[in-house]
């Protein structure tokens, strides 16, 4: 008996073993209902970095007070920095002036390094000399850019963002040789002695006179961009009893003519190059009823900083500048091409004349390439 329950056991114990080795398998689990409201994030994973919108911006000026152009320079920058905020960025801005002094610039820049601005925009008073502030502000993650003269050096990889100033005396010289015709004089008063962007215009100027055949004569001047200087520049001239047929001028031209007016002198044939409202206005006052001199309007927009800050915020969000995107290649430069030109033809012509009746006389004809603009033409 003992045996045969011992039997029975083991059996039963058998057939359970095989029982759960052959256990159906589970049914699927169903669907999560859509509508119902998903589960919390654990509150222990790391959030994803948001990007950032907001940005400091550092402006580094030669000069302001007194000068309309740089003026407007300024003004330009801080249109474009507000209006960023289109797409979504906060541009905060700060201006810093050096008033000529290498020395005084380098140790402004070197300060917003060590604040932590996120873009530096320099308008550079020498073309050398600042190679380690320029790494030093790399190296720290910062956004610099040259803007309206260019920074020669070729040893640092800097970006230059300027208006093409070959191109306007190279203009201006031409123009004054089919005015004047081949051989005439005129007389070369250039703005700043070692300033890249008068060395460029000069080289400009130069040419053009040589192809139009042109005899300059007298000495060499310079105005420094200073209106005062250019207007006694002008009456020296014109006390001198030098002769001559044409002025080329590298801007404050309105000044010059203040010469003439307060000497009560004839005016030459032709004068050129100027871009304010005061100029453009003297010349649509002076050849009303007849062509008593011709000229020439070019515009070198103060508005270059403005594009030259869109470049820097299209590079800040990550985006490479196109191959092949530099004028000059050797110093990493973007010359943007001049978009406005009057000459005496242009007289009745209803843009012209809207756009200098419209304007402050002291102010110049400015625009600046848009964030979407700047991406669209020199970004892959």
């Amino acid at each position: 008996m003992k045996k045969y329950l011992a039997l029975v056991l083991a059996l039963v114990m058998l057939f359970a073993l095989v029982a759960c080795g052959n256990e159906a398998p589970a049914a699927p689990a169903a669907p999560a209902d859509p509508a119902a409201p998903a589960a919390p994030a654990d509150p222990a994973a790391p959030a994803a970095p948001e990007a950032k919108t907001e940005f400091k911006l550092a402006s580094h000026n030669a000069v302001i007070e007194g000068n309309p152009y740089r003026i407007r320079y300024e003004a330009d920058i801080q249109e474009a920095a507000a209006a960023a905020a289109d797409h979504g960025l906060t541009v905060t801005y700060a201006s810093f002036v050096s008033n000529w002094d290498a020395a005084t610039e380098s140790q402004q820049i070197e300060n917003s390094i060590n604040e932590g601005y996120d873009i530096i925009l320099v308008n550079p008073v020498s073309s050398t000399g600042l190679d380690p502030i320029i790494e030093k502000a790399q190296d720290a993650g910062i956004v610099y850019i040259n803007a309206d003269c260019e920074y020669t050096s070729p040893d640092v990889n800097v970006l230059n963002v300027c208006t093409d100033q070959y191109y306007l005396g190279y203009t201006t010289a031409k123009y004054a040789g089919e005015v004047l015709g081949e051989g005439a004089k005129v007389i070369m008063i250039a703005a700043l002695d070692g300033n890249s962007a008068n060395t460029d215009r000069q080289a400009g100027f130069e040419k053009g006179i040589e192809e139009a055949g042109l005899e300059v004569v007298g000495g060499q001047y310079n105005h420094d961009w200073d209106a005062v200087k250019a207007q006694q520049i002008m009456t020296e001239i014109l006390n001198s009893g030098l002769e001559f047929d044409g002025i080329l001028i590298s801007q404050c031209a309105e000044a010059a003519l203040a010469a003439y007016d307060a000497a009560g002198a004839a005016y030459p044939k032709f004068i050129g190059f100027n871009d304010t409202g005061e100029f453009m206005q003297r010349m649509l006052k002076l050849n009303a009823d007849e062509k008593k001199m011709d000229f020439m309007v070019l515009s070198n927009p103060p508005g270059v900083g403005a594009s030259a800050l869109n470049f820097g915020l299209n590079m800040i969000l990550g985006k490479e500048l196109k191959d092949d995107v530099y004028t000059i290649p050797e110093i990493h430069s973007i010359r943007l091409p001049s978009k406005v030109a009057y000459t005496y033809d242009d007289i009745s012509n209803a843009e012209f004349k809207a756009m200098a009746e419209g304007m402050a006389p002291g102010d110049a004809i400015t625009y600046w390439l848009t964030i979407d603009e700047v991406a669209e033409l020199y970004f892959k």
